[in-house]
């Protein structure tokens, strides 16, 4: 898919290299360039491949897609036919235009200029190339056909908040001491759920036990992996509202290896992530009914007398007492704590039973 947008991308070089994307001559434009902030990530967290974290700046190798409406005087609500609401900064069968890093700014590769009246709002998703179609209404963004990758592929997708009511490119973002970019704000959202597994003990066995625990491998089985996504988004009156959601499509038989090696679980009550465990972005879904979703865990325990006992053990999603259903925008970190019981021993002696030898001794 990369492939295909950047040629898609050099096309457009040569046949637009000379042109000046203009609005109609009924607002005109002025001689200021659209651009935009790096993106933030709002809070709760693609690294590429992999998950954005918002302590981070937005990926400079990253680019994602941008909606620009234009309405003559304060937005009301969306294609408000009574503000001359139109299409400004899109395609024109209405797809968003690609922004990407452009020297010391962000920007779409054929220039846009600031409309000379009126305002304009703004709404975007990432990355780019995300697989699915893309659409946005007064409802929000709504994604058809989104199916997530294979472990290694994954990428975190994302959809903004609007921008409502921007007349220049100096709306600077006052959530990143960091961003330093001047240009229209987009704040995004995580539009899946991230998943993180964490090993440990459930004693201190670090001194004066005979234990070693390992993990093998850590999957994810039984869960869907495509879907449809809504963003639920009401707006006007000057309160936003949204209620983003999946409807998963297809069989819930997807599954994910979040680990595969030989881990040594550390022994002194603390939890980890296993070396090596992969960075898992998944569909949002209910485990309300869907009792086959697990995990599945195999592990070894052992002595130094016994060597190596290995074992597996099933984890249902269901079963949680406050992630029955994985949301869009959260991290799910589960602990896998080992502990046995430990050997101990409660001697008892039993009364002597007499017994009088026959024959006596006689001498």
């Amino acid at each position: 898919m990369k492939k295909v947008l950047l040629l898609a991308a050099t096309a457009g070089i040569v046949l637009s290299s000379c042109v000046k994307n203009e609005p109609a001559d009924t607002f005109g434009a002025s001689d200021s360039k659209i651009t935009f902030e790096a993106p933030a990530v709002g809070a709760t967290t693609r690294a590429i491949p992999g998950e954005i974290d918002n302590a981070a700046a937005y990926p400079e190798r990253e680019s994602f897609n941008v909606w620009g409406w234009y309405h003559e005087n304060d937005y009301t609500s969306f294609e408000d036919s009574g503000n001359a609401w139109t299409n400004y900064m899109t395609q024109k069968d209405g797809k968003p235009i690609t922004v990407a890093k452009e020297g010391n700014t962000w920007a779409p590769e054929t220039d846009y200029f600031w409309p000379k009246t009126g305002k304009l709002t703004f709404a975007a998703y990432s990355p780019a190339d995300a697989a699915g179609t893309y659409t946005h209404t007064a409802n929000g963004l709504q994604i058809a056909g989104f199916t997530v990758p294979a472990i290694g592929d994954q990428y975190d997708l994302m959809y903004s908040d609007r921008a409502y009511n921007r007349t220049s490119s100096d709306n600077n973002y006052s959530g990143s001491a960091t961003n330093t970019y001047d240009g229209v704000d987009i704040v995004f959202h995580h539009a899946l759920s991230s998943i993180v597994f964490k090993v440990g003990t459930k004693e201190n066995y670090s001194t004066g036990a005979d234990i070693d625990f390992k993990i093998k491998s850590i999957t994810i089985k039984n869960v869907y992996n495509a879907g449809n996504f809504n963003e639920t988004l009401t707006d006007g009156s000057g309160s936003t509202t949204r209620t983003p959601a999946w409807t998963a499509t297809g069989n819930a038989d997807a599954q994910y290896v979040a680990f595969t090696g030989d881990f040594a679980v550390p022994e002194d009550k603390t939890y980890t992530e296993p070396t090596g465990a992969a960075d898992l972005i998944l569909l949002p879904q209910s485990f309300e009914s869907n009792t086959a979703a697990v995990v599945e865990i195999v592990y070894t325990y052992g002595t130094d007398a016994s060597g190596a006992i290995e074992a597996t053990e099933t984890f249902n999603l269901n079963s949680t007492t406050n992630a029955k259903a994985w949301e869009p925008n959260k991290r799910y970190t589960y602990r896998i704590i080992f502990g046995l019981d430990k050997i101990t021993f409660a001697p008892i002696v039993e009364n002597w039973e007499d017994v009088t030898v026959e024959p006596d001794i006689n001498l």
